[in-house]
């Protein structure tokens, strides 16, 4: 048509972007990388006996509040508009197409939306929304499964989407109580869905054991290409990458940060000198253990998985008998782990540069402790 021009745009509204999430995403968990404070000023080398990050010089966090910017809001006749992301962290604004002031209007306890004051848009005007979205999700006085001893497993944050099961990733724990005992219980360490105790105390079969915490659900960012034969996108890929990660605009991924992909597991094995600790031994170049498999060592003992040894967080091994003296051999299985290898502008005609970034990535694991960028 004379004087109009049209331009072919893949994810041009958050709705168009979560319709390709549904028909070709894979779920990611996104691990925000700080630098641990082991790292030495002279050398920039992380102390390889560090327990905070286990040699690697770096420590992984849930990414924290992200701030939304100019997000297309569904809205209905009654004046509610949706954010994608609820609850919202902080104060939203509503703006509407064309309007230089925003709208006023207020939320519910829950946070779930924003009633606009009469009166209302109409239901053919586009409106857009600014907030924080914070992706750790509170959960309060749940009841936790015992699942060994000083183990409990928690219940909200495993969920199933797309006819398979996932685990979120617990950020904190702030309390474990024995509600017929009347104890409290020391929390040592907590990853993935899981909680290690120091001691259950006088925990009997049949105690009610409530468990307050925050848990981070994986990100349905676009993750695409991950082999060879399924690089659909391979003109834009680099050569060195082995993944193309597709995320909104708001989300700021840097190349240290890890995107751990949670539908497949893959074998692995490693060799493992136990004299390097005295307490749980680390699988250094794997960082998303999802089972243990096998075990025995140099002089030919085996042990049994669960009982004598048993999965401690993302990489550790903890042992629940006196650990051999001697190398051992471990089996395990694994979630892959991609690092942003560089950002990689996203091309002009084929996408809307305000709403998405692309980024290309290398497989973490089995390719060293540490990716040089």
């Amino acid at each position: 048509m004379a004087g109009k021009s049209s331009q072919f745009k893949t994810f041009q509204t958050p709705g168009a972007y979560e319709d390709a999430l549904n028909r070709h995403a894979q779920y990611v968990r996104w691990t925000r990388a700080l630098s641990c404070p082991c790292i030495q000023a002279h050398t920039r080398q992380a102390d390889p006996n560090c327990s905070v990050c286990k040699g690697r010089g770096k420590v992984y966090k849930t990414p924290g509040v992200q701030f939304v910017t100019y997000e297309t809001a569904r809205h209905d006749s009654n004046g509610r508009v949706y954010p994608l992301y609820p609850p919202v962290a902080g104060t939203p604004t509503v703006i509407r197409q064309g309007a230089e002031l925003a709208l006023a209007g207020s939320q519910p306890s829950d946070g779930s939306y924003i009633q606009l004051n009469p009166p209302y848009p109409k239901a053919w005007q586009e409106l857009f929304i600014n907030y924080q979205y914070n992706p750790l999700i509170s959960v309060t006085k749940e009841d936790s499964d015992v699942v060994d001893t000083n183990t409990l497993r928690t219940i909200a944050s495993r969920f199933v989407d797309r006819g398979k099961s996932f685990e979120g990733s617990i950020d904190s724990v702030s309390r474990v109580y024995n509600v017929d005992k009347g104890e409290t219980y020391t929390v040592v360490v907590a990853y993935k869905e899981y909680i290690y105790l120091a001691a259950m105390g006088t925990w009997g079969s049949g105690d009610v054991l409530e468990v307050d915490y925050e848990y981070v659900k994986p990100f349905q960012f676009l993750l695409l290409g991950i082999s060879e034969k399924l690089r659909y996108e391979k003109p834009y890929i680099l050569e060195q990458a082995q993944a193309t990660l597709v995320t909104p605009y708001w989300a700021k991924p840097a190349p240290d940060d890890l995107f751990t992909m949670l539908s497949g597991e893959q074998y692995a094995s490693a060799i493992i000198d136990p004299t390097h600790s005295a307490g749980t031994d680390v699988v250094r170049n794997y960082f998303d253990l999802s089972r243990l498999v096998e075990l025995f060592d140099k002089s030919g003992n085996e042990y049994t998985i669960g009982t004598d040894v048993e999965l401690f967080g993302r990489n550790e091994i903890k042992w629940n008998v006196t650990k051999p003296k001697v190398n051992y051999s471990i089996q395990f299985t694994y979630h892959p782990t991609y690092v942003a290898l560089v950002e990689f502008p996203t091309i002009r005609s084929a996408e809307n540069k305000d709403f998405v970034n692309r980024m290309q990535l290398m497989q973490h694991d089995h390719v060293s402790n540490q990716v040089q960028f």
